[in-house]
Order: structure tokens, then sequence, then C-alpha cells
């Protein structure tokens, strides 16, 4: 078996995968050398790529088997997880009435196979011979028995689903959140998941849930605390620009798995596929009201062009304001939905859409959502393990990790809004640094990739750390690294952990991270909050964080 292939396969695989045998016998060329080939020889090759595409000669040459998991399976799979957590006792019920259903069909072929060959073994008077006589009563009876238990079994099976079905929600929203997560590499390619990753997340939210006294209560817990958690672990790894781009994507794709979205309106939101009319008003363009005039056609704002003209100050006070998407809509408007009203504003002032699709998240998902704040990095090493590596994806033309008077800092950042967090620090808190020879600093390019390797095998044997900076500068020695990872994250020391960076690439088509490092990784961005509130929010955290630093230290 080869595994964790890429796009491209070796030429000299070729032959072998096409089976090219040279007529003296079966014998196989694979670049010079001539080997026996044996008819009982498979080859097994791996891919960790979600969405491979492979040469057609190749996909004619190899039988294609996709594992990658179905929203459908996925919500199975979460929801044995979700009962398993919160009714233990149903999931082992489950389990055992699943082996005793098994086990019967597997008696059941056995005493089949048994009679048959009792029978075709048997002399010509059949009735005659007592012991398959005796042998046909036994089995028929344990049949019968074996009929009844499993029609018993059915029964309980239901029961059993149907409590379990309960807490399908749950599972339901978990593998939602999941396919979103998939799909938003398109934004970045540098945001990459795994469901390795994703299942340590959920178990987590699970348990992290606030209990409630009903089983209706506690299932609300289970999807207030799986989103938010989901949101959290995904936004710290986000840049800022692309933040509320994701809020906005679940908030949709939970009101639409709801059942709460119209096709249309969010067709006009997106795509707003208006064409320009010429505006009766000097405070509205031609744009904005042709989009009135789209909305008009539709039955959920019947008649809002008239409605607009009959109350022409109203509207112009609205519209005009400095945040309309704080204000209430005049007259019987405000009663419209929160993706209405967000229509409305997409047609009336497209300058607010960043700050009305945040009101919106906020109507529908809560105020902790957009006042979210990504985690210190106290809270993100305390996620982190010895088998999973810590990614800081940097802002272009920001050298976050830089060496300054013998201190790593992951972030510079003054009291003035900008954030820091300082890795060494954090290390030293530890009882890991340089001076301790524990903490290794590694800038690749200049040929250190030598000495990285190196450092990363004496830091999982002995329980160190190690930061490889700017890994986007030895784009050929990334297969590599990702193999030396798996090689040091097979039995490392529990203290050891992995850290890297690195830039995005400026446009996808450049970008070179391989797939099975940035999926397994946890990611975290530095770029500092945007807005006055949010930098507020991150200066008194750092200095929360450093008194109760200071308190634990005196």
């Amino acid at each position: 078996m080869l595994e964790n292939i890429g796009e491209t396969v070796d030429a000299v695989l070729e032959p072998l995968l096409g089976r090219v045998l040279i007529r003296k016998g079966k014998v196989l060329k694979i670049g010079d050398r001539e080997i026996d080939f044996h008819p009982s020889f498979r080859l097994l090759l791996q891919t960790k790529l979600a969405n491979p595409h492979y040469q057609p000669e190749m996909q004619a040459q190899c039988t294609l088997i996709n594992f990658t998991v179905t929203k459908d399976g996925l919500e199975e799979q979460l929801l044995g997880e979700v009962v398993k957590a919160e009714r233990p006792d149903l999931e082992s019920l489950r389990a055992g009435l699943t082996k005793q259903q098994n086990d019967f069909k597997i008696t059941l072929k056995t005493l089949e196979d048994d009679l048959l060959k009792r029978l075709s073994s048997a002399g010509p008077d059949i009735l005659s011979d007592s012991a398959l006589v005796i042998n046909l009563e036994t089995t028929k009876k344990t049949a019968a028995d074996i009929e009844l238990k499993v029609e018993e079994g059915k029964i309980t099976s239901v029961k059993i689903d149907e409590a379990r079905d309960r807490y399908r929600r749950a599972a339901a929203r978990a593998s939602l959140l999941y396919f979103i997560l998939n799909e938003i590499y398109k934004i970045n390619p540098m945001y990459q998941f795994s469901l390795k990753a994703y299942s340590v997340v959920f178990k987590e939210a699970l348990a992290r849930a606030e209990p409630a006294e009903d089983l209706e209560g506690r299932v609300k817990s289970l999807l207030d605390s799986i989103t938010f958690s989901v949101f959290v672990y995904t936004s710290r790894g986000l840049f800022e620009r692309d933040k509320l781009v994701f809020l906005f994507l679940v908030t949709l794709q939970i009101l639409q798995c709801d059942g709460k979205v119209d096709a249309r309106e969010l067709d006009f939101l997106l795509k707003y596929a208006v064409a320009p009319e010429v505006s009766p008003f000097p405070w509205l363009s031609n744009n904005s009201w042709g989009g009135i005039i789209a909305l008009s056609k539709m039955d959920a704002f019947e008649n809002l062009d008239k409605e607009i003209e009959g109350a022409v100050k109203r509207w112009q006070k609205y519209t005009d304001g400095e945040a309309p998407e704080r204000d209430k809509l005049p007259g019987d408007w405000k009663n419209k939905t929160p993706l209405q009203r967000l229509c409305i504003m997409r047609a009336l002032r497209a300058d607010r859409m960043s700050y009305a699709s945040s009101a919106f998240c906020e109507e529908n998902l809560g105020t902790k959502y957009v006042e979210a704040r990504t985690p210190p990095l106290e809270k993100s090493y305390e996620e982190s393990n010895c088998y999973t590596a810590m990614f800081f994806i940097l802002s272009a033309g920001v050298d976050p990790l830089k060496v300054s008077e013998n201190r790593l800092l992951v972030y510079t950042i003054d009291i003035y809004g900008k954030y820091s967090v300082d890795l060494e620090k954090l290390g030293r808190k530890l009882g890991f640094s340089t001076d301790k020879k524990n903490f290794h600093i590694v800038s690749l390019g200049q040929g250190q990739e030598i000495v990285a390797e190196e450092a990363m095998g004496v830091s999982s044997v002995n329980g160190h750390w190690v930061i490889l900076q700017n890994i986007h500068l030895v784009a050929k020695w990334l297969a590599t690294l990702e193999k030396k990872m798996e090689e040091t994250f097979d039995n490392p020391l529990p203290e050891y952990r992995l850290y890297l960076s690195a830039e995005p690439a400026a446009d996808a088509s450049y970008h070179i991270i391989p797939q099975g490092i940035l999926e397994s990784a946890i990611k975290i961005t530095n770029e500092p909050p945007i807005g006055m509130w949010a930098n507020l929010h991150k200066t008194f955290s750092k200095l929360q964080s450093e008194s109760d630093s200071w308190t634990s230290n005196s």
C-alpha cells in the first residue's frame, strides 16, 4: 500500500498500474529493473485529498473507491456520539441488540449449512435416519425461537430509535456545520479542517453544554454549545475579513435547515440581479429603486414601492440614517422576518450590508457570536496536545514570529489597540525556553531543512517545544515535513509541541501548504481585531491575563 499520494503518481509506477508485462514469462519492468509479477499481487493507493483529480489514464487503470463521509452518514455517526454521551444506557442497549441480531443470523446460517450437509450425505430412506430427523426438529425449533426473538428485537429497536431521534437535531446541526467547514477553503485554501479534529471539538462541545430540566431544554443547550464551539474553533483561524462571511454562511445554512429561508428572497439578496429603474426620489438611486420594484413583485413585499411613495419622509429618514440597520423599518414593514428586512436593506443601503449582515446574525444566533473574541494563546495551548501542531497563519507582509532581544514574539502589539501574545513568555511559564535548550526555534530557508528535522526528532523524544517559522519558503520540503510530522506524532512524550507558521499565497493557484498539515493543525491568525470596541476587549483581556499571572506568581 502506498499512502498519502498526491494527484500525480510517479511515472515509474505506470507499468505497474497498467500491468505492462514482458512476454518472457510474467515479468514487469519498473524503471531499469525487471521484476517477477505474481498473479495474486495487489497494489493499493491511498490519498488524504478530499476531492482529487487524477488523469483519465490512471482512472481507467484503477478501481476508485470513495470513502469520503456523506452528510447523512456523518449525522448517524454523530448521533451515536450524542446518545453515548447523553444516554449511555440507550446506546449500550442498541449495540447489544445489533450484536444479538448479527449472532442470530450467524446461528441460522450455521444451522442451515449443517442441515444441508446432513441431507446431502443421508441415505435413500431419510425418515429412517433418526439422527437426521432429530437434527431437523432441533433446527426447526431453534429457527422458530430465533424468529420470535428477532421480532421482539425489531420492536425494541423501534423504541430505541424513537428515543435516539430526540437528539437527532443536535447531530444534524453538527453534520451541517462540518460540511460548511468543508466549503470555506474556497474563500482561502488555508482554511482546511479534518473530521478527526472536528470530532474532538464536537465531543468537547457536548461536555460543555449547560444542563437543563427537561429533554427539550437539553437539546437546545446542545445545539447552542455545538454551534458556538465550532464557530470559535473555526473563526480563530480566519482572517478578520472572512469571519463575518463565515458567520453569515452559518446563519443562513441553519435557517435553511430549519425551513425559514425563502429561495426567492435568498436569491435576491445574494445575486441582486435587478434592472435599474428611474427613481422618483432624489435621495434614492436608480439601482436602489430597481431593487424595490423587483421586491414588490414578491408576495412578501407586495406594494412596497407604493408604501414608499405614500410615506416618502419616513422612508427617506430611515434610508438617510447613520445606521439604518439598527433602526426599525417604517410602518408594518418592521414586522417582517430578519431576512426580508435584510433584502430591503440590500436595495436601499447596499453600503451598510456588512453591518446589516452582522445585525442579522446577531438577531438569529445571539450577541455572543458577533462579539466573540479570539481565544488567548493559553487557551489554544490547553486544547493542543503532543499529536497536534499549532499553525500560525501570518498576515501578508508581516513577520510576527521574530526574535528580538532573545524574545520570540508571536504578535508584537502595543496598548493602542494592537494585540500581543508572547509565545516565549508562555513557554517560560511552563518551563520551556531557549536557555534551557528545550525550546527550539528554526527559521526556514537557506538550507535549514535538516536543522528543522533534527529539532523535531529531538523534541518529540525529549518532550521539547519546536517552532518552524515561514514554512512557505521551502515548498519542495513540505512533503518531507508532513512525513516527519507523522513520525514525530507516532509516539512522542506528552510535553512535545510543534508550532508552524506560514504566509498564505497571494492567489489560490499558488497555494502550496499540504492539505494534511492544514487539516490536522490548530490554526490561528495573527491579525489585530477590527474596530475600537474589539481592540479594547483584546487589551483588557491581555491585562487581565497578565494580572492573573502576577497574582499566581506572588
